[in-house]
């Protein structure tokens, strides 16, 4: 494995030329305050949502917060967003394109699928420790029952990943990688939960900095899973 994947993806997160949308840990802070356009603010709004999810619930990221954070007033909140829902879908748009970005960078030269699916793997995790907001403001939205815009995008974004992954499942197996009888659209379902069980753990934890080296660990099991029983 590469013990360098995790510095490139995080380099590149942290690189505000590449993606649309800047981690959390680079926009949080705009002072002294100073004009800036539409989408630099909206940008820097959704930092601050996903700075302030690491330190609260997402119940208590009001408007309110979300302007005392950034030294502003409600009033200048509402001048980039018409309301707290498009907040909420901004935010999530950044977390489909971050994260995207992440996966495409980390599995670009592995040089078969499953070296592209362990890659992602680490890629994904890596991605949420650097921004620990994230699973905290998806997890809070999907409890909810019912539909809503926020609620639908959640749920195309988790759709297009778990697709995403299925295509590299599918090669994995046709390269002869993994098993033929492998269900590729339910191996997803065990990457992204191993993946959520990780961050459950460096929660109660209140940790998240041992997040890789423990997916490090766990990826070598997750992978046996996937092989299945071998033919004596």
């Amino acid at each position: 494995m590469d013990r360098n994947i995790i510095k490139i993806v995080l380099d590149y997160l942290l690189s505000s030329s590449h993606i649309k949308f800047m981690p959390a840990t680079t926009l949080v802070s705009a002072t002294p305050r100073q004009r800036l356009t539409t989408a630099a603010r909206q940008r820097e709004i959704v930092a601050v949502v996903l700075a302030l999810a690491r330190e609260r619930g997402p119940d208590a990221i009001t408007t309110q917060a979300i302007a005392d954070r950034m030294g502003v007033t409600q009033g200048a909140v509402f001048r980039h967003f018409p309301d707290k829902q498009a907040i909420w879908l901004a935010v999530f748009a950044w977390v489909r394109e971050a994260l995207g970005v992440a996966i495409a960078v980390a599995v670009e030269k592995a040089d078969s699928p499953l070296a592209k699916i362990e890659r992602a793997f680490l890629a994904h995790v890596a991605f949420i420790a650097a921004n620990p907001g994230v699973p905290r403001v998806m997890f809070h939205e999907m409890q909810y029952p019912g539909d809503s815009p926020v609620r639908a995008e959640v749920r195309a974004m988790i759709n297009s990943y778990r697709q995403r992954l299925a295509l590299l499942f599918t090669q994995a197996k046709a390269a002869g990688e993994l098993p033929r009888d492998l269900d590729a659209t339910l191996a997803p379902v065990a990457f992204i939960g191993a993946v959520q069980g990780l961050v459950i753990e460096a929660s109660l934890a209140g940790d998240e900095t041992g997040m890789v080296k423990r997916a490090r660990k766990l990826l070598p099991l997750l992978l046996d899973g996937y092989r299945g029983r071998r033919k004596s």
